[in-house]
């Protein structure tokens, strides 16, 4: 009996170092993705982006960092520039509720000239021209509708009036609107997503890139969703191994004009916890289909420092999180070069 058991303990040990070191293989970077292509189709693209959250977040320390890229910002449910200067604890205090009084917009201006001045980010004067969209969703519990109105009236001071749009819902929570969900408005689904029977990834787009064709049918889509690695462009730790893009099938023809635009996922939004549900359910690829636009969706990854998987809008990587040189900065603007055969 003794040396039964034994035995049937020597496989079970077996069995389970077997599984451990099938787990400890799992949990590997992938290194096998495709390499991100160059699409001539992208020559001269006009370039985008629009985030939702944290995402809205890096979308405008984007949009002010490399203002001579990017061309236009569409925001959601997100705050000012630079306001979690102060650190993490202030910015949930500050940047999404209001328990502790924000920076004003005249500090906030002197503070943006400064790291102008300095080459930290780029010149705001660039901005003026450019199309913002920024969506407010009143029953907000997360980001407070006063911290996003904090934030229009900070993009009033750099674009021309013409070209500010803005929509406030008053019983949209802290979701993405779109209507490609069933998640009611004010219910946000697991994956962040509302139906306020509003289609937001329409208006930014309309904001972004003027008169458009109407969006292709969910069903009937030309593209493809191409999966590439992010390691080449990344070596923090705040971002996916992987990436996507959705490319139209008239985008992969050279002889075609395409814009690019960059569409960055909220917190807790990613592919990693999320699924494709963002990619797929945000409304993007619809009207990108239709009218010659690639859209990128870099992904940002979980962490110690960064359990929910955010974008970093607080300073958890490197450098200010508002800089040029912030990691996270830098990957998404060689991301945009690579494919578009841009040179720095």
């Amino acid at each position: 009996m003794i040396q039964r058991s034994a035995s049937h303990l020597l496989r079970a040990l077996l069995f389970v170092g077997v599984g451990f070191l099938a787990a400890c293989s799992s949990n590997t970077p992938d290194t096998s993705y495709e390499k991100l292509p160059t699409l001539s189709s992208l020559n001269k693209a006009r370039v985008t982006v629009s985030g939702f959250s944290s995402g809205g977040y890096m979308a405008n320390q984007i949009h002010l960092a490399h203002p001579e890229e990017i061309e236009g910002a569409a925001i959601f449910s997100a705050g000012p520039w630079g306001c979690a200067i102060k650190g993490l604890s202030h910015a949930m205090m500050s940047c999404m509720k209001t328990t502790l009084q924000m920076a004003s917009l005249d500090e906030r201006m002197v503070m943006l000239h400064k790291a102008s001045r300095s080459g930290t980010i780029g010149d705001p004067a660039l901005l003026v021209d450019d199309p913002v969209y920024i969506f407010l969703g009143q029953a907000d519990t997360v980001v407070a509708p006063a911290v996003t109105e904090s934030l229009i009236g900070f993009y009033q001071k750099l674009v021309a009036s013409y070209n500010l749009r803005v929509t406030t819902l008053p019983n949209a929570t802290h979701g993405f609107p779109t209507l490609q969900t069933d998640a009611k408005c004010g219910s946000p689904s697991s994956s962040h997503l509302q139906n306020c029977n509003f289609d937001g990834a329409g208006e930014a787009f309309t904001t972004l890139y003027g008169q458009l064709k109407p969006a292709s049918d969910e069903s009937q889509l030309s593209g493809e969703i191409f999966e590439f690695g992010q390691a080449p462009f990344f070596e923090g730790r705040g971002m996916l191994d992987r990436g996507y893009l959705y490319i139209p099938a008239s985008c992969k023809d050279a002889n075609n004009l395409c814009q690019l635009h960059v569409a960055l996922h909220g917190c807790d939004q990613s592919v990693e916890v999320t699924g494709d549900s963002f990619i797929r359910n945000s409304g993007f690829n619809r009207w990108a289909d239709s009218n010659n636009i690639v859209v990128l969706y870099p992904q940002a990854t979980k962490s110690l420092t960064n359990p929910k998987g955010c974008w970093d809008w607080w300073g958890y990587e490197k450098e200010p999180f508002f800089s040029r040189s912030n990691p996270q900065i830098t990957a998404i603007i060689d991301i945009i070069n690579q494919l578009t055969a841009r040179t720095e």
